[in-house]
């Protein structure tokens, strides 16, 4: 009876580390930015990206500040509860009409925030092509 508990407690032990350590992989998968299906074989690195740390920062601009769409009635970018669309989702390989290509969004909108919020001496993210696309 005990090697049968110990057998089964073994087992649950296993169990719950492989489902941590595969729910620790999905979350990094979810942290890099590599958009090969737009861009194909990609020339630097992907950039890194901690969507937690975004919302985080960003609490009281709300989620608009990044997910937008665009009114057509007024031609502005405004934030639609229920669309919160990924920057691929909107954006192509090249530009369409008004809309910026995919890495024009990502470089002009999170390289200008950054940017932005260094002159105001707050702490901010990478603006430079090596600290968005760290060699491994």
């Amino acid at each position: 009876m005990i090697h049968k508990n110990s057998f089964l407690a073994m087992m649950t032990a296993v169990i719950l580390m492989v489902l941590c350590i595969s729910h620790l992989d999905a979350r990094q998968n979810k942290d890099i930015i590599a958009n090969k299906d737009v861009f194909g074989e990609l020339q630097k690195p992907p950039a890194r990206f901690s969507h937690d740390l975004h919302m985080d920062v960003f609490e009281d601009e709300g989620c608009g500040i990044c997910h937008h769409v665009l009114d057509k009635k007024t031609g502005k970018l405004i934030y639609q509860e229920g669309e919160e669309l990924n920057c691929v989702d909107s954006h192509g390989r090249k530009k369409a009409g008004n809309t910026p290509a995919l890495r024009e969004a990502y470089h002009g909108s999170c390289n200008a925030c950054h940017r932005s919020m260094r002159k105001k001496n707050m702490k901010s993210g990478p603006i430079t092509c090596g600290e968005c696309h760290p060699k491994k």
